[in-house]
């Protein structure tokens, strides 16, 4: 087995740690990146004490110097990149749109849609010096046009990830080089449970119930996710855990919930 090289974006928690856990278990190596510093080392000293060696790069993804950060950091240590996955991504306040400060929407807008696109320039740059690559954005709720109350501003983020990795790989098509996208649906993780943790008392019931329901359990998602990844050959790949036929069972379900 070749060992493949992984940079994965916000991956100390959540879905991207997930996956970096996946990937190390199945031998191949994963650069991890968050915000906090303190943090990071944290996450390498939890995976060290598992028995996997990890390099972290700690930096905010708003800031292009992170992503040339992690580019140094592993062609330092591992020589190589193989996979990039776009992972970071923030929720939006539980609140209708109107009542968002615009401050929220600029740090949201910044986090998930410019940041991802940056990384991934970052990423293609690289890889055509390269000569081969592999960039994986993550999509959410939003990117295939379904709409919810006071998920308008995070929806719409997860659109745009969708059209501009399309429009990406189109690009590309003539390049040893492939973009696509990670589609993880509901997992059950800390950002799900934040991002709907808000509202009255009946709105958060019904809300458990709901995910209690269509959310699944991180591990079995990552496990899923990674090893399509390693299989994937695609141009544009889009890889995609909750399908009909995943769903279906679960929306029978959810029309006995009140």
């Amino acid at each position: 087995m070749t060992k493949e090289v992984i940079v994965i974006t916000g991956s100390t928690r959540g879905i991207g740690h997930g996956l970096a856990l996946e990937f190390l278990k199945k031998g191949h190596q994963v650069v991890l990146n968050g915000r906090n510093k303190q943090t990071v080392e944290q996450c390498i000293e939890e995976l060290l004490d598992l028995g996997y060696s990890v390099l972290g790069v700690p930096g905010d993804v708003t800031k292009e110097s992170t992503f040339h950060s992690i580019v140094d950091g592993a062609m330092d240590r591992y020589g190589k990149i193989d996979i990039w996955i776009n992972n970071a991504g923030i929720p939006q306040s539980h609140k209708l749109f109107y009542e968002l400060e615009s401050k929220e929407i600029e740090r949201l807008i910044s986090v998930n849609v410019s940041s991802l696109m940056v990384g991934t320039q970052v990423a293609i740059r690289f890889f055509k010096h390269q000569g081969h690559g592999l960039v994986l954005n993550m999509e959410g709720f939003g990117s295939n046009g379904r709409i919810m109350k006071k998920l308008s501003l995070y929806g719409t983020s997860k659109r745009a990830v969708q059209y501009f990795s399309k429009s990406v790989s189109k690009e590309l098509s003539e390049e040893n080089i492939r973009v696509g996208i990670i589609s993880p649906g509901m997992v059950k993780t800390d950002f799900l449970k934040e991002s709907m943790s808000n509202g009255d008392t009946a709105e958060q019931k019904r809300t458990r119930k709901v995910l209690d329901i269509l959310a699944e359990d991180l591990d079995v998602v990552t496990g899923f996710i990674v090893r399509k990844i390693l299989l994937s050959k695609k141009q544009y790949d889009r890889i995609e855990y909750l399908t009909f036929f995943r769903l279906f069972p679960k929306l029978i379900r959810l029309m006995f919930v009140r």
